[in-house]
């Protein structure tokens, strides 16, 4: 069986409504889900709302040791195992008794070969969307974040743009259009930081994001870890991958960056700068035409923009399309829509094959979630996944960040490491380090 039904409190006494039972919905403001979050919970913040998943009713445990091969084919059976458990796995929640309405909650890795972490919450409380807070809850202050040692970024600014240049000469063989490479950067802080303080502070400066925490184990797998807290998979995203409600389907894919301007006369420059790049049009172009194909055959109408748009977050200009749908079959859910949809050529490339394979050969660790997608999806089917981007790896005092920048035909080496930069600063100012890598 490829899932764990958990009946047992697992020591959180949260987790029960009045009468013992699994408790259901609750509606909640943001500030209060915020206020409840705790080690080992999950949280999902969006512009449409926010869900707080308490406690673990079941458990999406790895598949039956299928080794899925290295491939476009086998990653797809991948993707379609992940689904069919997922389902299993929400029909199984819908037979406990006391639990309503049950949700699928977490996160799919960038390879999907690899397990994803989804859970049903035993209680679930959630919160409408639209709702602002402040960087800093009521009576309370941000305790600074000190590092132990200096940011260690893996790799290197040079060797990144080694890599770089080693995918410019891949594209003049003509097997590939676009290959995304990331790096990371590890901090080792002084203490752990405050989770629900750090989560409030990417709240509140992605307003109009996805912010999400979501735990990666339990109390008692952190204990067999040697970690004080469950360990959590941490990020604040611009980008949505996939909405579902009802028969309807949004997806808005973001391709094309760059760094904005504390000047206020130059940043609106910079973004018109953006939007006439032939290089980052190009770039947006092949990921509106990847995300289309994949959209197509699952909707019986489809609507796509002929010119991106731009958004702004705190730090960067991005190129955006939004694209929406109806869907085909309306057994057809938001995570099935997610597994179909990823990888994107926003965080991979493309074509995907020799993308994958490029940054097999060039990223010298494995991503793991980064660049995966997270969020949650009903048993009707309706949900919304983010891609998982502007994140960290949590374990007590470690941290481990992850940014990327997708490299096309005109990329400047020197130009896609500082964009990297730029993208982790959505964490280290979040963690109050915003001169890490200065």
């Amino acid at each position: 069986m490829s899932f764990e039904l958990n009946t047992r409190h697992s020591g959180d006494d949260r987790a029960t409504g009045p009468d013992g039972d699994f408790s259901t919905d609750h509606a909640d403001t943001l500030d209060a889900l915020l206020a409840a979050y705790q080690p080992g919970d999950s949280l999902f913040a969006s512009p449409s709302g926010a869900w707080l998943g308490q406690g673990v009713a079941c458990t999406l445990r790895a598949g039956d040791g299928t080794a899925w091969p290295a491939s476009v084919e086998g990653r797809a059976q991948a993707a379609a195992d992940v689904g069919r458990r997922a389902r299993a796995l929400l029909a199984q929640a819908e037979q406990t008794p006391g639990l309503h309405d049950p949700i699928v909650m977490g996160v799919v890795p960038f390879d999907v070969r690899q397990p994803a972490r989804l859970v049903v919450p035993r209680q679930v409380r959630r919160a409408v969307g639209g709702q602002r807070i402040e960087a800093t809850a009521p009576g309370s202050a941000w305790a600074p974040v000190v590092l132990a040692r200096p940011a260690q970024p893996a790799p290197e600014p040079a060797a990144y743009e080694a890599a770089v240049t080693n995918a410019l000469a891949r594209f003049a063989r003509g097997d590939l259009d676009k290959v995304v490479l990331a790096r990371t950067l590890r901090l080792t802080l002084q203490a752990a930081p405050d989770r629900a303080a750090l989560l409030r502070r990417l709240v509140a400066g992605n307003t109009h994001g996805y912010t999400y925490a979501i735990a990666l184990t339990d109390a008692a797998g952190a204990a067999a870890e040697g970690l004080a807290e469950p360990a959590a998979f941490v990020g604040a995203t611009p980008e949505l991958l996939v909405r579902r409600t009802g028969r309807q389907v949004v997806v808005n894919p973001l391709a094309g960056s760059a760094a904005r301007s504390a000047d206020p006369v130059r940043d609106p420059q910079i973004g018109q700068a953006l939007m006439q790049s032939p290089k980052d049009r190009h770039e947006h172009a092949v990921v509106i035409d990847s995300v289309a194909r994949a959209l197509r055959p699952l909707c019986r109408t489809l609507t796509v923009p002929e010119a991106p748009s731009l958004v702004a977050t705190d730090a960067l200009w991005h190129l955006s399309t939004t694209l929406t749908g109806e869907l085909a079959d309306p057994a057809t859910s938001s995570l099935d829509l997610a597994l179909a949809l990823h990888p994107t050529p926003a965080v991979c490339g493309h074509p995907s094959a020799p993308a994958f394979d490029a940054i097999a050969a060039l990223e010298p660790f494995e991503r793991g979630f980064f660049a995966g997608f997270v969020g949650w999806c009903d048993a009707r089917g309706d949900g919304e996944w983010a891609v998982a981007l502007r994140c960290a790896e949590l374990r007590d005092r470690e941290l481990r960040l992850y940014a990327g920048a997708g490299i096309v035909a005109g990329s400047v080496p020197a130009s896609e490491s500082l964009e990297t930069g730029t993208k982790f600063r959505t964490m280290l100012s979040a963690l109050g380090l915003g001169s890490a890598l200065d």
